[in-house]
């Protein structure tokens, strides 16, 4: 078992406890924006207490764009599967591109899919802050991807980018 595969795994049972842990690594379930809370709590649902070390401006939004993206990948890849395309090649170039050699000092982004912030406009979150964050749970997305597949062959190239985001994760928050 592969060091994404176990925290993939170790994340699944931490969410029997807390569901609200899984949030941002099961890319099967609906991406919810950011106005989810106005809606539970005008129908009576509870909110967590404040972190006493909030958030910065714009992780959430990032959260969401992230989970987003992977779900996009991952149909992308989905679809090229099934119509006899190159699933590696989509995922290799999104790897390439999240993953850049040697690191920029720019959030990486997949170019294929819409920035997760307004074109021309500075990010929000410092990019040495949120790279790292950013690959690592693009990582435990893909590792979802890759364990829960019937397609092997998909699976692992799921699974081989997940390790390459995991990796530069690691590399990254140093």
């Amino acid at each position: 078992m592969t060091l994404v595969s176990q925290s993939a795994t170790l994340l699944q049972l931490l969410g029997r406890l807390h569901p609200e842990a899984l949030d941002g690594i099961r890319p099967h379930l609906p991406v919810l924006g950011p106005t989810r809370h106005v809606h539970l709590a005008a129908h009576g649902g509870g909110q967590a207490g404040l972190n006493p070390q909030p958030l910065p401006p714009g992780a959430t939004e990032l959260r969401l764009a992230v989970a987003g993206t992977v779900n996009a990948v991952a149909n992308a890849a989905i679809t090229a599967r099934l119509s006899g395309g190159d699933p590696g090649g989509i995922l290799t170039e999104v790897g390439d591109d999240w993953c850049p050699t040697p690191p920029d000092r720019r959030l990486p982004w997949p170019r294929h899919w819409p920035l997760p912030w307004p074109p021309g406009e500075p990010f929000p979150i410092d990019p040495g802050y949120a790279t790292p964050a950013v690959q690592a749970q693009a990582a435990l997305a893909f590792q979802a991807y890759a364990s829960g597949i019937a397609d092997e062959e998909l699976g692992a190239a799921f699974g081989e980018l997940a390790e390459r985001l995991c990796e530069a994760a690691l590399g990254n928050a140093g």
